[in-house]
């Protein structure tokens, strides 16, 4: 048979709306999960580009001068890759001991409890002027330890969380495993002023570690291959450098230099000259230094992120903050769900329906469509000032238990709505009083409707912050009482970013405040679908 041209119209056009609500729903999937995914894969892992004054080339061993090398040592739970030789000056040297801490190194909330020799020597003297520069032994801080001998300095610091020593490289045999070899990055790179002048808008700063190796094999003539000035690249090498280890080979036109003299004559009279160098070759003011920009690669989620207690932006975990934030879902919903519960009985099943009951319906649809930092502005004047509570849990949990209460009357009302009448008519109709029938059928037959509305209430106070900002406070400590002030996850996460304290960091906590939303989605439905099979 025959089909008319209508009937075709018809068919193409049902293929073509099909056709196009196939698509927009494989796109809203595809953002959704490129989103989800992108933050995941950054909240586990780390790539990012970082820019020193120090080259990317380590060492477990820094010559001190022809006779002596020595050896950086660490006790064998501190999470450290490397570190670079100024870095190592402020942990010997700096004045506050209350900010010397590993904390920006490794993350972790442990004071930095270095050690020296008692004894001075030739070795101790090399040590003290790669340490001090020029100033005198008196410089040590009164909390560095005085030891006696390598293996006094490497069981004091294989015995201390923290500690940090030095021996002499030909005492390396004596180091056993609670002890860890810090690399050091002692190399920089300095440039004749040529290098970086701005030519064209543009100047020169810094180069990559490819780009870097590539000058030193010889791969570069010009300035102009790394987006530099056009001019000729002469390299300079100090001759205490061996790069035998990190390259396959050094071009054979480098200049190798063994005196600071020849070194200052190289860079101020060669045009083009760069110059690498140990830190302590040169003074770093005397000429320009030449940033490099290295990739770092690890893991970033890690199970000492999750347990640790936290100790700031950049250091600790985030174990408190998980806590805080359970602690928050669970007074707010003991809050909440009773009256948000009870109210929307009260509208569905005892309330005649009127224009009072209209009014104050649109004003729940209206305040669950509210702005929440509205919310937080009123919780800071009445809970915090008018009534004294202060910034605090409690004064943040009143607060969000207004924000949610609109939501959770709405969902719940629409979940007793949809109660078939016939359930509360063969109820009544066995001698059940009102009261029993809506405790005993229809809220047991509309909890799979509560529920869903309690799930959209946590999944609120999870991603919270305008109200937390404004009631809750900052504090990085464990909630004790009802007027501690206090850091939740989503608060912790917008501190991270607005103030830039490590991006890394903040996308570990949102990966954690994803799975913690997840997790709590999986039981709520799983109790969903219990209460259904019951009712």
């Amino acid at each position: 048979m025959e089909i008319s041209r209508s009937t075709r119209k018809i068919h193409r056009r049902e293929k073509t709306a099909k056709a196009v609500i196939w698509g927009l729903s494989a796109l809203t999937i595809f953002i959704l999960f490129w989103i989800i995914g992108f933050i995941l894969i950054r909240g586990f892992y780390s790539n990012k580009e970082v820019r020193y004054d120090f080259t990317g080339y380590t060492e477990e061993t820094i010559p001190l001068d022809d006779q002596h090398g020595v050896i950086f040592v660490a006790h064998s739970k501190l999470r450290i890759k490397d570190i670079t030789t100024e870095d190592l000056q402020t942990l010997y040297t700096s004045p506050i001991r209350e900010l010397n801490t590993w904390g920006d190194f490794t993350g972790q909330d442990i004071y930095c409890k270095p050690a020296v020799y008692l004894e001075p020597s030739e070795f101790n003297s090399a040590v003290q002027k790669l340490l001090l520069g020029n100033s005198a032994l008196d410089d040590w801080k009164s909390y560095t330890v005085k030891k006696n001998s390598s293996e006094e300095i490497l069981e004091y610091v294989g015995n201390t969380p923290g500690g940090l020593g030095y021996i002499p490289a030909e005492d390396a045999y004596l180091i056993d495993k609670k002890v860890q070899i810090i690399p050091v990055r002692d190399m920089v790179l300095q440039v004749n002023p040529s290098v970086t002048d701005i030519v064209n808008n543009r100047s020169l700063q810094a180069v990559t570690m490819d780009q870097l190796n590539s000058i030193l094999r010889g791969d570069v003539a010009n300035w102009n291959q790394i987006d530099g000035p056009e001019l000729p690249l002469v390299l300079g090498l100090s001759s205490s450098i061996n790069l035998s280890e990190q390259l396959d080979g050094i071009s054979h036109s480098v200049t190798a230099m063994d005196s600071r003299a020849s070194m200052l004559s190289f860079l101020e009279h060669t045009p083009g000259a760069l110059l690498m160098s140990r830190f302590g070759d040169i003074d770093t003011h005397d000429f320009e230094l030449l940033s490099v920009d290295r990739i770092e690669r690890g893991r970033n989620l890690t199970l000492a992120f999750i347990l640790e207690k936290p100790a700031g932006g950049d250091a600790g975990g985030i174990s408190y903050f998980i806590i805080n934030t359970l602690i928050l879902i669970i007074l707010t919903l003991l809050f909440s769900t009773p009256v948000g519960v009870m109210a929307a009985i009260y509208l569905v099943e005892y309330a005649k329906q009127g224009p009072f009951v209209r009014i104050l319906r649109m004003g729940t649809e209206t305040l669950a469509g509210i702005p929440s930092i509205v919310f937080g502005l009123f919780g800071r004047i009445f809970f915090v000032k008018i009534l004294g509570l202060g910034i605090g849990f409690l004064s943040s949990t009143l607060t969000v238990t207004l924000m949610i209460l609109p939501t959770l009357v709405r969902t719940s009302e629409e979940a007793l709505k949809a109660v078939p009448k016939n359930l509360r008519e063969g109820s009544l109709a066995m001698g059940a009083t009102r009261f029993q029938t809506i405790m005993r059928v229809v809220i047991p037959a509309a909890s799979p409707g509560i529920l869903t509305g309690i799930i959209l209430a946590v999944g609120r106070v999870v991603g919270e912050t305008a109200i937390l900002l404004y009631t809750l406070g900052s504090g990085y400590d464990l909630v004790r009482n009802l007027s501690s002030p206090a850091r939740v996850l989503s608060l912790h996460l917008y501190l991270l970013f607005s103030e830039a304290v490590s991006f890394d960091r903040a996308f570990a906590t949102a990966t954690v405040l994803i799975f913690m939303v997840l997790i709590t989605n999986l039981l709520t439905k799983k109790l969903i679908r219990k209460q259904s099979v019951y009712s």
